[in-house]
């Protein structure tokens, strides 16, 4: 008897299956998606007071001078990473398109006023990915 029920029971899923798989499948597009790049960090031991100095004092400032919304940070409390940083991509995906977007360009520049030329901002953004210890970057959509 109850090899019976399981071999009904075998047969109402599979043909629960065809009726399911028998409606009709549309494409549906997602309506004004918002898209954001998440850059996960871990720094070096001891080295993120440096680098949250130069966040301050250079990042955030050209964010600020440049127009250009700031990024959500934050601290982690649990997990291998010290800190995550969102930026919402304005352009959606297509900002993956771009070797420098348009946004980078206004940023670069006010981070040069910042350090005094582009060469002494490059050197901040190196001294920078020198106090980090391992990132990676993560791509999602808001829901």
């Amino acid at each position: 008897m109850r090899k019976f029920k399981y071999f009904f029971l075998a047969i109402a899923i599979f043909f629960s299956g065809q009726l399911l798989s028998a409606q009709e499948i549309k494409a549906k597009k997602i309506e004004n998606p918002v898209w954001v790049k998440m850059v996960f960090i871990k720094f070096q031991p001891g080295k993120m007071d440096k680098a949250k100095t130069l966040i301050k004092d250079y990042f955030a400032k050209a964010d600020q001078n440049a127009g250009i919304p700031a990024p959500n940070a934050y601290h982690m409390t649990t997990g291998t990473y010290d800190m995550v940083v969102i930026w919402e991509m304005e352009e959606g995906l297509e900002t993956l398109n771009y070797e420098m977007t348009p946004n980078d360009v206004k940023w670069m520049g006010e981070m040069s006023k910042l350090a005094g030329s582009q060469d002494m901002a490059m050197k901040k953004l190196d001294e920078f990915y020198s106090y980090l210890e391992d990132w990676k970057t993560e791509i999602a959509r808001k829901e």
